[in-house]
C-alpha cells in the first residue's frame, strides 16, 4: 500500500510540476486541487508511517492529521469558505508544509522499507524548500507572486522525483524479499 500511495503522490507533485512549466496559464487555476490531493496522500501515508513505528511518533502522527485537515480544505474549499477564510486554509497547509520539511530534513519522513538506503542530499535540499514554502504560506497564504509560483515549481519537481524513487526503491525490496522467501521455500 506504502508503494502506490507514494507513487500516486509522485506522479501528482511531477505533473503539477511540468504542468506550472509548460502550461501556466492551465495549470494555475489547478493548482490547489492538485496540492489539496497531495497533501491529502501524504497525511494517509504519515498517519500509516506514524502509527506503524514504536517510540516516537507524534510529528509523523501531527503532521499526518494535519496533512489530512489540509488536504480536504484546499479540496473542499469551496464548501468551507463559508465557515473559514482560504488563507487560514493556505496558513494551515503552510504549516503541513513546514513540518514536513523538518521531517525530510531529520531524516524520519521515511517509510520502513526505505529507511535501509542513506538519506540523500536531495532529500535535505526538499526539506529546506517545503520550509521556505511553508514559511511563505504561513506569513503570506495570499501572495501569488513570481517568488511563490517559483518555489511551488522547484517544490513538485524535486519532491515528485525523489519520491518516484522512494517508490521504485520499495518496490524492488518488495520483489526481492519475494524471491528470498520463493528461494528459501516459504
Amino acid at each position: 500500500m506504502a508503494f502506490w500511495i507514494t507513487l500516486f503522490r509522485s506522479m501528482f507533485a511531477i505533473t503539477l510540476g511540468i504542468a506550472l512549466v509548460f502550461q501556466p496559464d492551465k495549470a494555475r487555476p489547478m493548482l490547489a486541487n492538485f496540492m489539496g490531493m497531495f497533501w491529502l496522500a501524504s497525511g494517509l501515508l504519515s498517519l500509516r508511517w506514524g502509527i506503524a513505528q514504536a517510540g516516537n511518533r507524534w510529528l509523523e502522527l501531527l503532521v499526518g492529521a494535519v496533512g489530512i485537515l489540509a488536504g480536504l480544505g484546499t479540496l473542499g474549499r469551496g464548501l468551507a469558505q463559508n465557515w473559514i477564510a482560504e488563507d487560514v486554509v493556505l496558513s494551515i497547509l503552510g504549516v503541513v508544509v513546514l513540518l514536513t520539511g523538518l521531517l525530510h530534513i531529520s531524516g524520519r519522513l521515511k517509510a520502513r522499507q526505505t529507511r535501509l538506503h542513506q538519506r540523500q542530499w536531495s532529500e535535505i535540499l526538499l526539506g529546506i524548500f517545503e520550509i521556505f514554502l511553508g514559511g511563505i504560506l504561513i506569513v503570506s497564504p495570499l501572495d501569488r507572486g513570481p517568488l511563490i509560483y517559483t518555489a511551488i515549481v522547484v517544490w513538485a519537481l524535486l519532491g515528485g522525483f525523489i519520491l518516484l524513487g522512494d517508490a521504485l526503491f520499495m518496490r524492488q525490496q518488495a520483489r526481492s524479499s519475494e524471491q528470498g522467501k520463493v528461494q528459501h521455500g516459504e
